[in-house]
């Protein structure tokens, strides 16, 4: 068995880890790599690209983040004033913690946002409240720990250990 200088099996070559969704940051470092919470080894960028090497998440064919991947998407502050206009979407809770509401996954396996429209196959993922999406959201940012970790939620990216 060979291991790439991560500590991973080797890949095939076909791929850098500069072109994967795991590398991030300056330096460029390898999440797939990383204990949970740490940043992961530094990589090069040219360097072959390990085992677990995958291209940047597209959004439209993901979702992981507002379907079954997390359990609770906040309403704080400014997000309440901005969704009054769409008040049957939020849900207030009796110790006041206010979240998007949760539906049934078509998948029959947990709950998704009440905002997400589309089921990744036949008609893309998408959110019905983009322009009005919680900071939660739109603080998410592609590639980044939080939406690979939703990606692994939901079987879409490998474990390191797999």
């Amino acid at each position: 068995m060979i291991l790439h200088p991560t500590g991973l099996l080797t890949g095939t070559g076909a791929h850098t880890c500069g072109g994967c969704a795991w590398a991030a940051g300056d330096p460029l470092r390898c999440g797939m790599a990383a204990p949970e919470g740490e940043p992961g080894p530094p990589i090069a960028p040219d360097l072959a690209a390990c085992a677990h090497f995958e291209p940047p998440p597209d959004c439209a064919g993901c979702g992981a983040c507002c379907r079954e991947a997390f359990d609770s998407v906040p309403v704080e502050g400014d997000d309440h004033a901005t969704l009054l206009h769409q008040a049957e979407l939020v849900v207030t809770h009796d110790d006041g913690w206010r979240d998007l509401r949760r539906v049934p996954s078509p998948t029959g396996t947990g709950t998704r946002c009440v905002a997400l429209a589309g089921d990744g196959t036949s008609t893309p993922f998408c959110c019905r409240i983009y322009p009005d999406r919680p900071s939660a959201c739109s603080e998410l940012e592609v590639g980044s720990s939080a939406c690979l970790f939703a990606r692994r939620r939901v079987g879409l990216s490998p474990s390191p250990h797999s």
